[in-house]
């Protein structure tokens, strides 16, 4: 049977051999108020053994999603694969019942789909839209740098997944000149922006290049320039990682 969305909730962390798992206490945060707007009340204290024991063996860096349903906690690790540009399609945003929007929850099938139609166009990524407006992308926040020179992510309530990496950037974003404005990000909007950027803890940073076969008009090269060199200074942070089995 297919799973429905109440029946689990996850998130997906860097995992590097050497360092650990990247920002572990922003993601279990993430995950409880997730589980919360889904009615499910995982037991937290076996997440981080969960976690130990998926990677313990593990001589790679990956991504480790972190899943809780009525079986207990589970982990698999796929390969990251990141892109410094990427072309872009759009497609229809998933819906789902009040609260259960936005969150990362058991009904993930579409996520899978969403990955092959891109990869049928030879699109690098999905961005998707609800009411003709970029509300999320299938695997990243998108970042909009418009003409004025301000940045906007889309509104919380749009419906799109709160990203961890963002959370981590946005000081570093402040303090460079680019404070992060929440807004629709329009047809209108996007047509206007200068660039458009995708963060992302599978993706890191990455530059939008095309939507829909449509190259920016007049792409600045700075959103990108200053969200890689606060992500890689983040990165860079003992205090990012969290190393697994008491180390």
């Amino acid at each position: 049977m297919p799973a429905g969305p109440r029946d689990a909730v996850f998130t997906t962390l860097l995992f590097r051999p050497d360092l650990g798992v990247a920002d572990l206490a922003l993601h279990l945060a993430r995950l409880e108020e997730h589980a919360r707007a889904l009615r499910l009340t995982p037991q937290m204290d076996g997440a981080i053994p969960a976690l130990d024991e998926a990677c313990r063996e593990h001589a790679e860096e990956g991504l480790v999603r972190l899943t809780w349903s009525k079986d207990g906690w589970t982990c698999s690790i796929r390969e990251r694969l990141m892109l410094l540009d990427v072309d872009a399609i759009t497609a229809p945003a998933p819906r789902w019942a009040g609260r259960i929007t936005g969150t990362k929850h058991g009904a993930w099938e579409w996520a899978a789909e969403a990955a092959a139609q891109g990869d049928a166009m030879g699109a690098d990524a999905v961005l998707l839209v609800h009411e003709h407006r970029i509300v999320d992308e299938r695997r990243s926040t998108p970042l909009l740098l418009d003409d004025d020179g301000v940045v906007w992510a889309a509104q919380d309530s749009d419906g799109g997944v709160d990203s961890v990496t963002l959370r981590t950037l946005l000081n570093g974003l402040s303090a460079a000149g680019l404070p992060i404005q929440r807004g629709h990000l329009n047809e209108r909007r996007v047509a206007r922006a200068t660039a458009m950027v995708l963060v992302g803890t599978g993706l890191g940073v990455a530059s939008v290049e095309t939507i829909d076969g449509v190259p920016f008009a007049s792409p600045s090269s700075r959103l990108f320039d200053v969200c890689n060199a606060v992500y890689e200074q983040h990165m860079a942070d003992a205090d990012t990682w969290t190393m697994l089995g008491g180390a």
